[in-house]
């Protein structure tokens, strides 16, 4: 079998711009939206669909103002259609739980502010739930922005337990350099599945990196990540221009790589 297990679009074009997958049951998007990211996926070599759920600007599963009161019932049927589309296509199902940080204007807030007990129900819901459509799970979109290692790491143990035959990760960016040299400023979860990684660099500048860097930075990762898988989720927001891809197939020759953006 191939080392790469998981090829995803996270950035990808419609109608003319770069859109992310995160939301794509999100507010401002529609059905045609979301199904042409699946055709975009079958038509680049794709096999994997990443979404997530709560983020305090852009979409819950719950009312405004009211996360773990008052489902918004039209939008867990939608993303619940969403999925088994997803699934009926032929391709997986990555969701990432939260994303932050905490942004106290947002029409969702409060989420990741909440007592963690509220967090704890709301992941053995969810996960429970969803586990038979969902082939991997991830705490969330850079956790390492609004949560300390040690609280990653308990809430990866709690979504193991409520969905036990599922992969099990988080999404961060754990990589930097300190005079000249790269460093880790985050421990990779000790007991996670895998590890989502995002480059050090913002998607924007993607192309601003050499294939070189990037990839020196992902054979640190794997040198440091305790023997972890790492999942590229994140490198360049141009990830299907001629840069981004030639970024992502030279990760995807590294040892310890198993998943990439992009063909």
């Amino acid at each position: 079998m191939s080392q790469i297990y998981i090829i995803n679009a996270l950035f990808w074009y419609y109608m003319g711009r770069v859109e992310s997958s995160w939301y794509l049951c999100g507010d401002r998007t529609t059905d045609a939206m979301r199904m042409a990211h699946i055709r975009w996926c079958l038509d680049h070599g794709c096999n994997t669909v990443l979404l997530n759920f709560e983020n305090e600007e852009l979409m819950s599963l719950f009312k405004p103002k009211k996360f773990m009161q008052e489902w918004d019932w039209d939008r867990c049927n939608l993303v619940m259609d969403y999925i088994l589309k997803i699934r009926s296509a032929g391709l997986m199902v990555a969701i990432a739980l939260y994303d932050g940080p905490s942004s106290p204007d947002g029409k969702y807030h409060p989420i990741l502010d909440c007592p963690d007990s509220v967090h704890v129900n709301f992941i053995r819901i969810i996960c429970q739930i969803l586990s038979p459509y969902v082939d991997l799970w991830l705490l969330g979109c850079e956790t390492n922005r609004y949560w300390s290692s040690d609280k990653v790491e308990q809430a990866i143990q709690i979504i193991k337990q409520a969905s036990p035959l599922r992969l099990v990760g988080t999404h961060e960016q754990g990589v930097g350099k300190r005079n000249g040299k790269w460093v880790m400023t985050r421990r990779v979860p000790r007991d996670a599945d895998f590890h989502g990684h995002e480059l050090s660099n913002h998607p924007m500048d993607g192309d601003d990196r050499s294939v070189a860097d990037m990839v020196a930075e992902v054979k640190f990762l794997v040198a440091n990540s305790g023997g972890k898988p790492i999942w590229i989720v994140e490198h360049n927001l141009n990830q299907w221009g001629a840069k981004g891809k030639a970024q992502s197939r030279a990760m995807a020759k590294i040892n310890g790589v198993y998943g990439v953006p992009g063909p």
